[in-house]
């Protein structure tokens, strides 16, 4: 048994503000195309958002829905979600019942509303006719109440259109799945972090939104011998690992360090077999037995002619120091402070520390001046190892690059009371951190 049921809405003149309700769908290239999950992070406000990767981040306030509306669409399923042109929803009823069917806009007002007897069973309706926005669908009896948010993507205004049957289509059932609406707080200017994941790959993507669009992470492998699965971040164009190098086997300070082992420290400078911001390596050991190198000039010239694997992934190599010049220039306001040579030792730059510093965390000491984290890098402050001891917990980040001059390796250095980069050489039995940059 079918009923039809139609209500016509002209829309004249009605608009959805996206200024205040931005929507962010996601989508897979490179290695997968399909997302499990996406952690939402806005390095503006330091708040965190964890939703699945099929779901749509809805940026705004909610203005007109109540709490309840953004919070009770478990017992309703609406497909394909965003829409064009029409949606499903399908629902269960335990009971006849009198119910009324409705679907408001994000003003709280209502654009359609029906009232019909449902039998007991399942039930889906065909929407039709939204124009573009984000809607809430309503279906309410005196014994229960549910609802589910609506992305219509369709361009024109429409005459809003609702159709019933009690009968599931068989092309219906199972061909699409719910895509949940999740709301976060956001300004006009805020600063997103979005990490996409699909099985062993995660991409870091940058974001300032001003508009609904779709964000595309591309997916590649980042895994080293001992399984250590990194997230990775594009910066300019070169593709870095988002996270410290942490393969190797956890060991006690030793001097000199055991091939293939990696020093662990926390937070307050404790020695901690868990690693939390990655091993620790003297340059030897990082290196593998490789011999030094560095690049000749700007890109495409500012690697190796054969770079150095060491302990990276498979596909990813230690940088050389014009490698890291280039992840500088790239990095902030003031490029031409980092010039492609072998003399220069000193503290450069404008910006360029601070966005490549991780923002809104405890690991790095007040002030930690200037971070933003604008290129998603997500700087730590590994500190070092020197003479079987632990420094500079909280207070620096040295990364290895695989350059020498004379008896001594190039270095690039972030600090928390600076928005620079320094960059120098040092000893090769200190003990420093490692971000690796793919071949």
């Amino acid at each position: 048994m079918k009923h039809i049921f139609l209500f016509t809405l002209f829309i004249a003149t009605y608009n959805f503000c996206h200024a205040q309700n931005i929507l962010i769908s996601f989508a897979g290239t490179g290695a997968s195309t399909t997302i499990d999950s996406v952690k939402v992070e806005n390095l503006t406000q330091c708040t965190v958002l964890n939703i699945g990767g099929s779901d749509t981040l809805d940026l705004g306030t909610g203005a007109g829905i109540n709490e309840a509306d953004l919070n009770s669409s478990d017992k309703i399923s609406t497909y394909p979600n965003p829409a064009t042109e029409y949606c499903y929803a399908e629902f269960e009823t335990n009971e006849k019942d009198n119910v009324t069917v409705s679907v408001s806009d994000m003003a709280g007002k209502k654009i359609f509303q029906m009232k019909e007897i449902l039998n007991s069973g399942h039930h889906v309706l065909k929407i039709s006719g939204l124009s573009k926005g984000l809607f809430i669908l309503k279906i309410e009896s005196e014994k229960y109440g549910i609802n589910s948010k609506i992305v219509s993507l369709t361009e024109s205004s429409g005459n809003v259109e609702i159709s019933h049957t009690e009968t599931v289509p068989g092309e219906m059932m199972g061909s699409n799945k719910e895509r949940i609406l999740t709301v976060m707080p956001y300004n006009t200017g805020d600063l997103l972090k979005l990490t996409g994941r699909s099985g062993n790959y995660r991409t870091v993507f940058m974001l300032t939104p001003a508009s609904s669009q779709t964000v595309t992470f591309t997916f590649m492998a980042c895994t080293d011998d001992d399984g250590n699965n990194y997230s990775v971040v594009k910066i300019g164009n070169q593709w870095w690992m988002a996270e410290n190098l942490n393969s190797g086997t956890f060991a006690t300070i030793t001097t000199p360090q055991v091939s293939g082992t990696k020093f662990c420290m926390d937070v307050n400078g404790q020695e901690d077999p868990n690693c939390p911001m990655g091993g620790l390596y003297e340059w030897a050991n990082l290196m593998q037995g490789a011999s030094p190198c560095n690049g000749s000039g700007a890109p495409p010239n500012d690697d190796c002619a054969n770079p150095v694997q060491g302990l990276c992934p498979n596909g990813w190599h230690i940088p050389s120091h014009y490698e890291w010049t280039t992840l500088e220039r790239n990095s902030g306001s003031n490029p031409g402070a980092f010039p492609y040579n072998t003399t220069t030792i000193s503290i450069l730059g404008t910006d360029e520390g601070g966005n490549l510093k991780m923002a809104c965390t405890d690991y790095w000491w007040d002030p930690n001046a200037g971070a933003t984290n604008l290129t998603g890098f997500s700087g730590l402050p590994g500190g070092d190892t020197w003479n079987g001891v632990f420094e500079d917990f909280g207070q620096s980040a040295y990364f290895w690059t695989s350059s020498q001059t004379l008896f001594m390796s190039w270095v690039h250095a972030l600090n928390y009371s600076l928005s620079t980069v320094g960059r120098s050489a040092y000893a090769v039995e200190s003990g420093f951190s490692c971000r690796c940059v793919k071949d």
